[in-house]
């Protein structure tokens, strides 16, 4: 590394703040945004669950990036594409094509965002001795929590304060939705502009290493280069570089597959696809419950109500609840705390059944039930991280980690996708009665897994 470099103080914080917001607009504010635009359940989970596929594709090309200049560069070239999408919803938001428009716009800011989170997390490494790393890891992820609050809280109080204020009785409300989250997407837009700028001049210029592939067991072909790719560099030497990718991925699938016997590897799989079953449908549709009309079964609260009860007294206990759960695992180990973490992620689902079949319009008892929901999610989801890092561990945990959430990115996706069906079909509370019911397989799946019960002690 170039030793002139700013404190990493000078670019941590906004950095990370950076890789949260546009995950959180493509997965939360884009759903609310769909639906106050008039479209239903049905269609709303489905295209926003479609919308996971970078990330569950991103183990993929993660590789391919070191082919193409250096990690600095993905990062401000991948703000910049942020703020050209969330632009261009806001753009597009009043217009009459707006929903072909905003789809394309939202694909597009999710793969940067995808590409963005791969960028920073290798600039991270990169950038930072393993003292550094340490030091500011805790650091970076308060600030990418903030983005979370920022998001789902600011974004949304701000949509509902901006829609009542333009709405007027009598009228469609339509296009007051439409202009007050293109309101709020043209903020999103100028601020991811101004950290893209903001990075150009801050963010380190980072050593590039690249890992080309494998020239046997014990040896490991590796190019290296600092800042960009050079411009001489031949078409030949790009041949040899993608097809040692190539050869890599295989090597790194093949490598994490071996480590299980067939019978361990399908209850992998299976645990993997099945822990958050319940919470991927549940994740497309709460939301969406909150903001319902009485008449539909849902509560009809504004988007400020729901901004405050799920982007801030909902990330506040899902934090807490996570917090609180690390602490678990370290004194009890992971092994001791999987079923009583795997109760906590999903009772608490009960919950929803009480607020669809009352109705309740009290506003203390909405925040209470959500609180608790979201805390045993964020106490309960400790558990099926630290299982990823265990069966990832090894000589390339790396790498086998980022398949791992690739394939937890998939059972995200791929459940949400119903959802928005499967409560169109079947009414909200036997929706959630469903939820839950789709909570049991990793009960049964859990007991059989292989965990070293010293896993995760301290």
């Amino acid at each position: 590394m170039d030793k002139r470099q700013t404190t990493p103080w000078a670019w941590i914080p906004t950095l990370y703040m950076a890789e949260g917001a546009p995950y959180f607009a493509v997965n939360t504010l884009a759903m609310l945004f769909l639906s106050e635009m008039g479209l239903s359940n049905t269609d709303v989970a489905l295209y926003t669950s479609w919308m996971y596929l970078p990330w569950v594709i991103k183990p993929f090309w993660s590789p391919i990036l070191d082919l193409f200049g250096s990690k600095k560069m993905w990062v401000v070239v991948m703000q910049f594409i942020v703020a050209i999408a969330l632009g261009g919803v806001a753009f597009t938001a009043p217009c009459d094509f707006w929903l072909n428009a905003s789809l394309a716009f939202f694909w597009l800011c999710a793969f940067a965002s995808a590409t963005h989170d791969i960028a920073a997390d290798g600039l991270y490494i990169l950038a930072l001795d393993t003292n550094q790393q340490s030091f500011f890891v805790g650091i970076r992820n308060t600030f990418y929590r903030i983005s979370t609050v920022l998001c789902q809280w600011g974004c949304l109080v701000l949509a509902g304060q901006l829609f009542e204020k333009n709405t007027v009785d009598g009228m469609d409300v339509i296009p007051a939705h439409a202009s007050a989250w293109s309101t709020v997407f043209y903020i999103m837009a100028i601020a991811f502009l101004v950290l893209s700028v903001y990075h150009f001049a801050f963010l380190p210029n980072d050593k590039k290493r690249l890992e080309i592939g494998r020239t046997s067991d014990d040896e490991m072909l590796s190019v290296e280069t600092y800042g960009r790719t050079s411009q001489n560099e031949t078409d030949a030497q790009k041949t040899v570089e993608l097809d040692g990718i190539v050869a890599s991925l295989k090597n790194n699938f093949k490598s994490f597959f071996a480590k299980f016997t067939g019978r361990e590897l399908i209850l992998a799989l299976l645990f993997i696809f099945t822990y958050r079953l319940g919470e991927a449908q549940l994740g497309k549709i709460a939301q969406l419950f909150l903001k319902d009309t009485y008449e539909n079964g849902g509560l009809g609260l504004s988007l400020t109500d729901v901004g405050n009860i799920y982007g801030l007294v909902g990330v506040i206990a899902l934090m807490t609840g996570g917090v609180l759960g690390g602490i678990a695992v370290s004194r009890y180990g992971l092994k001791k705390m999987m079923f009583p973490m795997l109760l906590f992620m999903n009772i608490p689902n009960v919950v929803y059944i009480f607020l669809s079949s009352t109705q309740t319009a009290f506003l203390p008892t909405i925040y209470t039930m959500v609180a608790i929901e979201q805390f045993g999610y964020g106490f309960g989801f400790t558990a099926f991280t630290l299982y990823l890092v265990y069966i990832s561990q090894g000589k390339y945990s790396t790498t086998h980690y980022a398949i791992c959430t690739g394939l937890m990115a998939l059972g995200m996706m791929i459940p949400g996708m119903i959802a928005g069906y499967m409560q169109e079909t079947l009414g909200y509370t036997n929706f959630f009665v469903w939820v839950c019911i789709c909570t049991i397989p990793p009960f049964f799946i859990a007991p059989l897994l292989k965990i070293d019960k010293e896993f995760g002690v301290k």
